[in-house]
């Protein structure tokens, strides 16, 4: 059955009230607020093409390996796909990778799906847009 646009305007409203969650947790390194926002599945692709898993990626956020500064949402867009979520856009991201400054713009595709009762990131891939 299709949703209907009130059924996606509160879809994308949860999507976007889970990501400001993910963001504000990345910041802060919560692991365990990550755990619960992101799915065990996760592949994460970063700008440089570096490609982890769900376990690696929190490992690096725990170790301190990654410490993120800054992630601004600039634009972005959603399909709404019954239980799965594509959302494309761009982001500023700010962080520290094992101690080396990085402040660039990304243009990104991010999949949540619902799983239960809930929406986790499942991947997430991005490219730098060139200054």
């Amino acid at each position: 059955m299709p949703t209907t646009n009130d059924d996606q305007s509160t879809i994308v409203a949860e999507i976007e009230a889970a990501d400001a969650r993910r963001i504000q947790a990345t910041i802060e390194a919560d692991i365990a607020t990550l755990e619960e926002l992101i799915g065990e599945d996760l592949r994460y692709v970063h700008s440089s093409a570096t490609d982890e898993t769900r376990p690696v990626y929190l490992e690096r956020l725990r170790d301190g390996y990654y410490r993120y500064t800054g992630l601004t949402v600039l634009a972005r867009e959603f399909r709404v796909l019954g239980n799965v979520v594509l959302v494309n856009g761009d982001q500023r991201i700010e962080v520290l990778v094992n101690g080396h400054s990085k402040d660039f713009v990304t243009r990104y595709l991010q999949v949540w799906a619902r799983r239960g009762e809930r929406w986790q990131m499942v991947s997430w891939q991005s490219t730098p847009i060139p200054a």
